[in-house]
């Protein structure tokens, strides 16, 4: 069972989150509906240093399962 005040931190820490990065969201929301199983996510990172690193992940319905509980936790 969730800590109801850890989900109260995971929201507040959410919110600033989003006030420090809306594009991110936007783009976030603008995708989520489009993402399905089968959809690919990357993650690109540039280090202070310039270094790079790059992953992805092919998404698959226990994936979607989790997007659509955090939705439902975060109250979206």
């Amino acid at each position: 069972m969730i800590n109801p005040a850890s989900l109260l931190n995971l929201k507040r820490c959410f919110g600033v989150f989003r006030n420090n990065h809306p594009k991110a969201i936007q783009f976030a929301e603008a995708i989520s509906d489009k993402v399905t199983e089968g959809s690919i996510v990357e993650i690109n990172v540039q280090f202070p240093d310039g270094t790079r690193s790059k992953a992805n992940i092919k998404v698959n319905r226990d994936d979607i399962e989790l997007i659509n509980e955090l939705r439902r936790s975060l109250g979206k």
